[in-house]
């Protein structure tokens, strides 16, 4: 038995996002929504307890908050702002009242840290789980200028990263060994925040796109070993890095070194960093790193797209030998642990 109903739930979203008429002609209350604006660009993600996110490393309001970033960074990836929302929740009868009320806020702590005005929930659904769930289907704004897709890398295009590359995946490492609460780590608290509240990169997505600097964008979820080979698939070409052009910050490289490990390696295949990976014309490629510099986003050129299949990852001129370890939600038999 839990202390609240269904009904106090959905009166809680109600109060922290109230009808907001220049979004909506009906929103929350009705069996549908009925927009009053067009926004033609649709992401959904979803965010389980023991898959996504883990309670003993994080809070509640925590995971609601990165599943928010996760589908803000989608539509910026695609050079779009973000729009309204719906929000299905998946609850436990034991989360106390407080707890799920915290997790709304920082879904709208989420939306007003990313400066988004028309990002607002207008509707969504609440039920009875053995897991918590947060599953969110955002909208977003068809741009004046073209979307920016997967499919427009072309042979000689630059490769490019922004963001904080490997940040998450420290962070993790930080609590998964139980030390984010130790005076120690208090120094790392900048991973620890990017691994339980990342920022997507929501304006710097569409002012590439305004300027049709990107020939192709995706968001960085999954890791670059992993992304990366997702839109040279989609672009029907090849690339080559270079992957000492990853070049890890001094405080990156400290805390590795405290665990034994590659700062590379989180660089490469630590996910939900939410930056961007795109291709640009070579050309383009200095103005995009000063366009990220001025907003203060790291940027670094790791290689370029050829004719052909694949990637070839190299490290100083030769085969890179680093084994693959992103996670993956399906691993092969050859990918499972053992």
């Amino acid at each position: 038995m839990s202390d609240w109903t269904e009904s106090q739930i959905i009166d809680l979203i109600s109060r922290e996002f109230p009808s907001r008429d220049d979004i909506t002609i009906r929103g929350i209350g009705d069996d549908c929504a009925i927009l009053r604006t067009r926004f033609d660009l649709i992401t959904t993600d979803a965010s389980i307890e023991g898959v996504h996110f883990n309670l003993e490393w994080m809070t509640l309001a925590d995971a609601a908050y990165r599943c928010m970033t996760s589908n803000i960074s989608d539509i910026a990836a695609m050079g779009a702002y973000a729009g309204p929302f719906t929000l299905a929740l998946g609850l436990s009868p034991a989360l106390p009242l407080h707890e799920i009320q915290a997790a709304v806020q920082a879904i709208k702590s989420c939306i007003q840290d990313h400066g988004l005005d028309k990002c607002w929930l207008i509707g969504g659904d609440v039920v009875r789980s053995r897991q918590t769930l947060f599953s969110i289907t955002l909208l977003g704004q068809n741009p004046p200028w073209p979307a920016v897709l997967r499919t427009g890398a072309r042979p000689g295009n630059a490769i490019l990263v922004l963001g904080n590359p490997g940040f998450s995946a420290a962070g993790l490492e930080i609590c998964r060994r139980g030390l984010h609460l130790t005076p120690e780590f208090q120094k790392f608290a900048t991973f620890i925040q990017d691994f339980r509240r990342p920022k997507a990169l929501a304006a710097l997505g569409p002012a590439i796109a305004r300027r049709q600097l990107a020939t192709a964008m995706m968001d960085l979820s999954d890791g670059i070993r992993t992304d990366l080979p997702r839109l040279m698939m989609q672009s029907h070409c090849a690339a080559k890095i270079q992957i000492e052009n990853l070049t890890p910050p001094p405080q990156l490289c400290e805390i590795a070194e405290k665990f034994d490990l590659d700062p590379i390696d989180w660089m490469l295949c630590g996910g939900e960093d939410f930056g961007l990976l795109m291709t640009c014309e070579p050309n383009h490629a200095m103005t995009i790193i000063n366009l990220a510099r001025e907003n203060g986003i790291s940027c670094f050129r790791i290689g370029s797209c050829m004719q052909g299949t694949g990637v070839q990852w190299l490290e100083n001129g030769l085969p890179s030998l680093r084994s693959d370890e992103s996670f993956s939600h399906f691993p092969s038999h050859s990918e499972a642990p053992s």
